[in-house]
């Protein structure tokens, strides 16, 4: 494998890693018997009409959402979600994944900070958008030389290449419990990596789609 096969491969383990009701009234104001209502004026030694006093109007409270915190798992990795505000979000989040070749085993990481714009929720389900921007190292272990001694890919470092992910993405939350949601979206990512012993860069553009579980703290 040439250094630009092999950077070719770091770029499409990448993209595999990162696959991943109206109130009640309270009280009542009708009278509790029938009699006739009779007023009465105030005479020439009444005080000042005091305004009449009901109490305060209590009405039932609906539970907090849990919208704050939350814990994401998927089959590549993990994220920590905070909610700035109801409708906006940012995110932290780890992947990583392997993959075999002919040099031998491709190991990849990927960290990124994501951004969410939450729009109106119609239950279950939330529609988002948002951008995405992460850091990518990519490494081969175990490198396979057998038969070639003189190769390239005996160097030390040889595979190792690190680089960026950037891209934008829509999706949906579905949300069928109080605590668990689930995540699905999908959008065009830059991926562009850069070798560390021949500094062969290379990058492209793909679909990457993600899909996690979340889990709201509080």
């Amino acid at each position: 494998m040439s250094a630009r096969e092999g950077l070719r491969l770091g770029i499409a383990l990448v993209g595999l890693v990162s696959l991943a009701g109206p109130l009640r009234a309270v009280g009542s104001m009708a009278p509790e018997d029938s009699a006739p209502l009779i007023l009465h004026y105030p005479g020439p030694g009444a005080g000042p009409l005091a305004a009449p006093t009901t109490g305060p109007l209590l009405l039932p409270s609906a539970p907090a959402e849990l919208r704050h915190l939350a814990i994401g798992f998927n089959d590549l990795g993990g994220q920590l979600r905070l909610h700035l505000r109801p409708s906006w979000a940012v995110e932290g989040r780890f992947l990583t994944g392997s993959a075999s070749s002919d040099m031998g085993q491709v190991h990849a990481n990927v960290f990124g900070v994501r951004g969410y714009r939450f729009f109106e929720e119609r239950r279950p389900w939330r529609l988002y958008a948002g951008v995405e921007g992460d850091y990518v190292h990519t490494s081969i272990r175990s490198v396979d030389t057998t038969g070639n001694s003189n190769s390239i890919a005996t160097l030390s470092g040889f595979g190792e290449t690190s680089g960026y992910a950037l891209g934008a993405f829509g999706g949906v939350e579905c949300r069928f419990w109080k605590r668990w949601a689930i995540d699905l979206d999908i959008g065009p990512y830059m991926i562009g990596l850069q070798e560390k012993v021949t500094h062969v860069s290379g990058s492209t553009l793909d679909f990457v789609a993600n899909t996690a579980i979340n889990v709201y703290l509080f």
